[in-house]
């Protein structure tokens, strides 16, 4: 292995040390009030470096997203691809993604805590379009999963709806992660919150959902 590849292979590293101790105190503290000094001392490294990879916070905390959004992808979405899920009907299909929304949202509570401090920190200081655009493509890497499985659903007359696919793609997106932010980050906080387990919320909504679009 040359010199400059083990360089290469040594900044990923460290790179990747920084987005993890990043997206943990962003998710502990919130975005505005973790300092790239935290960061850096988190990640056992020094201030100037954190600098020398991402030139300011938000920078950093559109990078920190994009790799969470990759990490997610990674982890989950191949339960999508199967031969089995592939035989399966339209509606079938969706059902497997309700029940992988489900299971991200018991596993994967930080990543929803993080999208709502993301969400917050990006309309409180206007961060422009284009600089999300990195950030946004890898959240629409997942649209083709359901977007076949919708389209495959109108095929077979599994589903029915009169929108769409696109319109009805985001509009349940839109839907479903808001609520599993919502509950995520702030499902608790009254006492009424605790009368319906939060991970079934998350279900009967799918659930929900779902039969909307048998009928819509």
């Amino acid at each position: 292995m040359g010199e400059s590849e083990i360089r290469k292979q040594q900044m990923q590293k460290r790179t990747e040390k920084i987005l993890h101790a990043a997206l943990e105190l962003f998710c502990e503290r919130g975005i505005e009030d973790t300092s790239i000094e935290a960061v850096a001392k988190k990640a056992g490294v020094g201030p100037a470096t954190i600098y020398r990879y991402f030139e300011t916070k938000a920078e950093l905390a559109i990078s920190a997203g994009t790799s969470y959004w990759q990490r997610i992808a990674h982890k989950y979405a191949g339960t999508l691809s199967g031969e089995i899920y592939q035989e399966m009907t339209g509606d079938s299909q969706m059902q497997c993604i309700f029940h992988l929304f489900e299971e991200i949202f018991r596993n994967e509570t930080l990543f929803l805590k993080f999208l709502q401090e993301f969400d917050i920190f990006v309309r409180k200081y206007k961060i422009p379009q284009k600089r999300l655009a990195e950030y946004e493509e890898e959240i629409l890497n997942l649209k083709p999963y359901v977007t076949k499985a919708l389209e495959k659903g109108l095929k077979d007359k599994s589903l029915s709806f009169s929108y769409t696919v696109d319109e009805v793609y985001f509009t349940v997106m839109h839907m479903v992660l808001s609520l599993m932010q919502k509950l995520a980050y702030n499902g608790s906080i009254l006492s009424s919150d605790q009368h319906i387990d939060l991970s079934l919320q998350v279900k009967i909504a799918g659930e929900l959902l779902l039969k909307g679009l048998r009928n819509c």
